[in-house]
């Protein structure tokens, strides 16, 4: 009798252009039943349609970096994540505005909601230090429990350990502050907007 082993690749990769789309699909995928995303927008169904175009503006905005990641197994992408890396700002005036107006036009009767989220997060951006910035990561549920979440922070992790540069996030769930905190973050602000789900702010000091 023969019996096949499945090898699960959990090796992180730059994603290649061809690969956008993908990574946005599956971005799309692990955040439609987030907390902070269900309260953006409560409707599921017009979660469901936003989504990707959302993700599909988030890698357009953030792909001038060359900081978004991927993995997944025999050429499919089950995850991804968009970073920005140190001493870049992740938008300049013109993207932040088109971003803003673009979510804005995607959120229809949700929109306060949207900029006030927005809104939170850049006031509360940390800038005294330079510091690889992730955005957001995620991996799709049905490809959830392999440890491409974790494979994909170590990429960047790793680079920034060797390089000594700290990182910063907002996690959106206890879940994500728990992945988090195994990878060397740690909580520094809890945020929220008025009636709106807690986010956390998260701080890594690169390992020597």
């Amino acid at each position: 009798m023969t019996t096949t082993t499945t090898t699960v690749s959990t090796t992180a990769r730059k994603a290649p252009a061809e690969d956008h789309a993908a990574v946005a699909t599956a971005l799309a995928a692990a955040f439609h039943s987030d907390p902070v995303f269900r309260w953006l927008t409560p409707d599921v169904d017009r979660r469901r349609r936003i989504l990707p175009a959302f993700f599909d503006l988030a890698v357009d905005v953030f792909r001038r970096h060359d900081d978004i990641w991927c993995v997944g197994r025999d050429g499919d992408v089950a995850g991804g994540a968009i970073w920005s890396p140190a001493g870049v700002e992740p938008m300049d005036e013109a993207d932040g505005d088109r971003f803003a107006a673009r979510c804005a036009e995607l959120a229809g009767p949700d929109a306060s909601r949207w900029e006030d989220v927005i809104t939170l997060l850049d006031e509360n951006h940390p800038h005294h230090t330079d510091h690889d910035y992730l955005w957001l990561l995620g991996v799709a549920p049905d490809r959830q429990g392999h440890g491409y979440g974790s494979a994909m922070l170590r990429a960047v992790l790793g680079r920034g350990d060797r390089d000594g540069v700290p990182a910063y996030l907002e996690a959106t769930s206890p879940d994500n502050v728990r992945l988090y905190e195994r990878h060397g973050f740690q909580v520094t602000a809890e945020l929220a907007v008025a009636g709106g789900p807690s986010l956390w702010a998260m701080w890594r000091e690169p390992v020597r």
